[in-house]
Order: structure tokens, then C-alpha cells, then sequence
């Protein structure tokens, strides 16, 4: 088994999801950066972050909408902005050490990119979208729960 198979294996361990397609899973965690530079061949995850990013908000929304009964409409957007933020996801992102297991090309890794919310928090949206994709929406939800909500 590869290095990188067994950081796939030990990532899915620590989120406690193993995927069904693990092509999912690496392209949730490619860096269009890395495309472009060593992995031509490579899909990365954009496509995957902006499925993400919907199923988080519906998540985050419903968790809002059902956990806070009194709370009004307006109170509940301004909370789900301050969940759904890129500084509020690279916080989240931390405690799995999602950074880690990123590929990115040789220029953005140098910059630094693994410590940059934004591309840290783009993977964690990726993530999201990648398990819906592979194991439907309960299974996105209880890792939005269990990885997103509980670390904020």
C-alpha cells in the first residue's frame, strides 16, 4: 500500500467515514494547484467544494431551524454566517488535521497553502460534498454534526 493510501485510510479513520469510492475522497483533497502543477491527470476539488458548501448550509440550517425552536429567522442567519465562514471551517478543519493530508503543487504547498483558510476551509466544503456524493445526506449531515458544529 502507497503512503498516500494509507493517509487515506488513517484520514477516513479520524473522521469516521470510510468511503465506497475512495476516487471521492482524493479529489476532495486535490488543490487545483496540484492539477496544474505535478498531477496533470488529477481532478481537484472545486466541483466538490461547491456541492459542499450547499449541503453544509442545509445542514447547519436544519440544525439551526430544529435546535432552536424560539430562535427568529434573522437570528438563526446571522449564526449559521458565523458557522458557515471560512475562518469558522478552518477551525474546524483542525482537530482532523484535514491540511495535512492536502496535495498541492509545489508553489502553493511552499506558500504556504496548507495554512491558509481558504484552501483548508475549500477541502473541508470538498469533504462535505465528497461524502454526500459517496454515502447520501444523512451520512454528510452526522460529519457535519460530529466535525463541523460540535468544533464551533
Amino acid at each position: 500500500m502507497s503512503q498516500w493510501s494509507d493517509s487515506l485510510q488513517s484520514l477516513q479513520r479520524d473522521i469516521g467515514y470510510t468511503f465506497c469510492r475512495p476516487e471521492l475522497l482524493e479529489t476532495a483533497l486535490t488543490h487545483s494547484s496540484f492539477v496544474k502543477g505535478d498531477g496533470a491527470s488529477a481532478a481537484h476539488n472545486e466541483r466538490l467544494e461547491f456541492l459542499g458548501d450547499a449541503v453544509l448550509e442545509l445542514s447547519v440550517s436544519e440544525r439551526l431551524y430544529c435546535g432552536h425552536p424560539d430562535m427568529n429567522e434573522g437570528e438563526m442567519t446571522r449564526l449559521r454566517a458565523r458557522l458557515v465562514c471560512e475562518q469558522a471551517l478552518f477551525l474546524a478543519a483542525q482537530p482532523i488535521g484535514l491540511a495535512a493530508y492536502l496535495r498541492l503543487g509545489h508553489g502553493e504547498d511552499r506558500s504556504g497553502g496548507r495554512s491558509k483558510p481558504s484552501v483548508v476551509s475549500d477541502a473541508l466544503e470538498a469533504l462535505i460534498g465528497a461524502i454526500y456524493l459517496d454515502g447520501g445526506l444523512d451520512c454528510a449531515r452526522a460529519f457535519v454534526r460530529e466535525h463541523v458544529v460540535s468544533e464551533l
